[in-house]
């Protein structure tokens, strides 16, 4: 992307429109601008699981004006996980099926490991650690962990010592080869978060200003592993939508319309078989149903 196209280190907190032309800009909490859009008159809000802007679209407001962080947190739920991955240069090895991704699970369900291809020579792994319980309060897998490389040094070695104590077979073994081979600062740390609930309200603000798509529409459980492939969905069904429609407010409410269903049944099918897996059941396979899907 070209320089001036992104601009980091910026806090959003609304936008306001400008009553003679059809354009938007994007304001900071004091309500300064931070992005004139000229012409556009239409932001996508693509901000991620804790999205100020779908804060912005629950609260039919354009400006949070306490804490964007507390705001845009409120209608998150965390759902008792913390999940470690990275992608390293080396093969899964030969005695591993190619093209699949694999997973073993802990007998009693604290523990998830998953690895599978990621282009030629590299490979993904996963691993979703569930929190413990001392003298009755919840304790994560990264509590008292340093900041910083520290941690990231830190986080690799209590995840290899987690590991090493699960009963061993040659998938573990491969895994922890894999861990072991990727570097402390390439690993990727994030707890397992997710919408607490979809279809309270629609995917657009009421004057028809911001419409929301990707984890800010509809965020939920990795177990498919459906978060791109469904924001992927939302831009296409989206340009469509305007592609096609008579005015922007009648595109955002088909948009709306085409997406919501579907989402609630992903969000819930991915919560059904995160439940499942951790207990080492079988969730129903609905392959089908996601990779079937056509633009309406």
């Amino acid at each position: 992307l070209p320089e001036d196209v992104v601009d980091a280190g910026k806090d959003i907190a609304g936008y306001k429109s400008s009553d003679n032309t059809q354009h938007v800009s994007m304001i900071d909490t004091s309500g300064n601008t931070i992005a004139d859009l000229s012409s556009t008159p239409l932001i996508i809000g693509a901000d991620g699981v804790r999205s100020a802007f779908r804060a912005l679209v629950r609260k039919d407001v354009t400006h949070l004006t306490t804490d964007v962080t507390d705001a845009s947190g409120e209608d998150v739920k965390y759902g008792g996980r913390i999940n470690i991955k990275a992608v390293v240069n080396k093969s899964l090895g030969e005695e591993h099926k190619s093209g699949h991704t694999h997973a073993a699970f802990a007998p009693d369900g604290s523990v998830a490991v998953f690895a599978g291809p990621a282009g030629e020579g590299s490979t993904y792994w996963a691993i979703s650690v569930a929190d413990s319980v001392t003298d009755g309060d919840a304790v994560t897998f990264t509590d008292g962990l340093p900041a910083g490389s520290d941690g990231k040094m830190a986080l690799k070695e209590k995840l290899l010592a987690k590991l090493n104590s699960l009963d061993s077979d040659a998938y573990i073994t491969t895994v922890i080869d894999l861990i072991t081979e990727t570097s402390a600062e390439n690993i990727f740390c994030q707890k397992s978060e997710e919408a607490k609930e979809l279809g309270t309200h629609p995917l657009h603000s009421a004057d028809g200003r911001v419409v929301l798509a990707g984890d800010a529409a509809h965020a939920m459980s990795a177990s498919y592993g459906q978060a791109a492939n469904f924001a992927l969905e939302d831009a296409a069904t989206l340009a469509a939508c305007i592609r096609d429609g008579n005015d922007l407010e009648g595109a955002l409410k088909d948009y709306s319309k085409k997406r919501l269903d579907r989402c609630i049944e992903m969000q819930a099918r991915s919560a059904e078989r995160a439940a499942k897996a951790m207990k080492g059941e079988q969730a129903e396979d609905v392959s089908k149903w996601i990779f079937q899907w056509e633009i309406a």
